[in-house]
């Protein structure tokens, strides 16, 4: 593995963790707007961050793949 591609991999590794967090947060906005108690709407944030990381990283190994 090059330089270049450790580059790549780390940018988008951070790409899908800044898409994380923004579907967390949309997802926490979300809960409140509805009504959710606070704790109710971190615990729903924390399981849409998850998710999305979930299938970003099986998203990232399978490109990884295909690419090698």
């Amino acid at each position: 593995m090059t330089t270049h591609d450790v580059l790549f991999l780390m940018l988008t590794v951070l790409v899908l963790v800044l898409a994380s967090v923004l579907v967390s947060v949309i997802g926490f906005g979300l809960a409140r707007w509805t009504g959710a108690a606070v704790p109710d709407a971190v615990s729903r944030a924390a399981l849409a961050f998850a998710g999305t990381r979930t299938i970003s990283v099986a998203l990232l190994g399978v490109l990884i793949t295909a690419v090698r």
